[in-house]
């Protein structure tokens, strides 16, 4: 899997356990892809034995679904710990492409 796909794949769990209720569609505008690959993701996740449940046509990732918890045990970032790594990882990205 590329990078580009990667970050969307991230970026979309993000969404999906965020308290936001946003439909495929709307995810699909803000990920700037398809709603078809919107639905190829969330198959992704299901196939790694995440649980997608579905509010008012809104998909959320399910906070009961296995491997959940140690991941967010293993990432739990502040918000000013999220902005360093993030500066970083931008900085490294930058002398890395001179």
């Amino acid at each position: 899997m590329d990078q580009p796909k990667l970050e969307r794949l991230l970026r979309l769990m993000k969404m999906l356990t965020a308290n936001n209720s946003l439909t495929v569609d709307e995810i699909a505008d803000k990920l700037g892809i398809s709603s078809r690959s919107v639905y190829r993701y969330i198959d992704t996740f299901r196939d790694a034995g995440f649980v997608i449940k579905k509010t008012n046509n809104c998909p959320k990732l399910d906070k009961s679904s296995p491997y959940f918890k140690d991941i967010s045990r293993l990432i739990h970032f502040t918000e000013e710990e999220d902005y360093i790594l993030k500066s970083a990882i931008e900085s490294i990205d930058e002398n890395n492409g001179s």
